[in-house]
């Protein structure tokens, strides 16, 4: 079945789907095309008639891993910025190691790399949007301004994800308080940061 649809053209899309079920419970480092061509039914060689080598692999594994991220981000928008924080720190808690490795360098904000950069972008959009609606309505409309508390935003929510995976703080069953209260605060600073001057 899998050499059949493989002759379809399907077979890129299997193997970044056999590499996502592969990153649930084991880190990126072992990722390799071969390994996953056994998987998916086909031969060692063919995965190279798509994929230059891992590096070019590894970036589709990330845009299929930002295109996941920015799903889950969407499925909350625009309900409030809360629940997109948690929608993100959701998605590192399920997917760790997919989380890690879309993050793990900064190529995807390399513009040679057109397609990652751009899935990149795709991913920070719903929480961006966000925080420009709340800047609108209380009459912030610089958009350098806005872009930049944006990031702010996702800095913060992105290290309390690290924090949340690593178990750093060992918070066993507050886990979930913690989590909550850090939404407060990052949304109160945003309200902060909103109404300086």
């Amino acid at each position: 079945m899998a050499k059949a649809r493989y002759h379809h053209g399907d077979l890129p899309r299997m193997l970044v789907e056999a590499a996502i079920v592969h990153l649930k419970d084991h880190d990126a480092s072992t990722l390799g095309l071969r390994p996953l061509a056994k998987v998916v039914g086909v031969s060692e060689a063919a995965p190279y008639h798509h994929f230059a080598d891992r590096r070019a692999f590894e970036h589709a594994v990330m845009i299929e891993g930002y295109a996941l991220l920015r799903a889950r981000c969407l499925a909350v928008a625009p309900q409030s910025l809360r629940d997109l924080l948690d929608a993100y720190v959701g998605f590192a808690v399920e997917h760790p190691n997919l989380f890690r490795l879309i993050h793990r360098s900064g190529e995807a904000r390399d513009p040679a790399n057109a397609a990652l950069a751009a899935a990149s972008e795709a991913a920070f959009a719903p929480l961006l949007a966000e925080v420009r609606r709340r800047a609108q309505m209380a009459g912030v409309c610089e958009a350098d301004r806005i872009g930049f508390l944006a990031l702010m935003v996702w800095t913060q929510v992105h290290g309390l994800a690290e924090v949340v995976i690593s178990d750093f703080l060992r918070l066993g069953a507050d886990g979930a308080s913690f989590r909550e209260r850090a939404y407060a605060y990052i949304e109160a600073g945003l309200r902060t940061a909103l109404t300086a001057d």
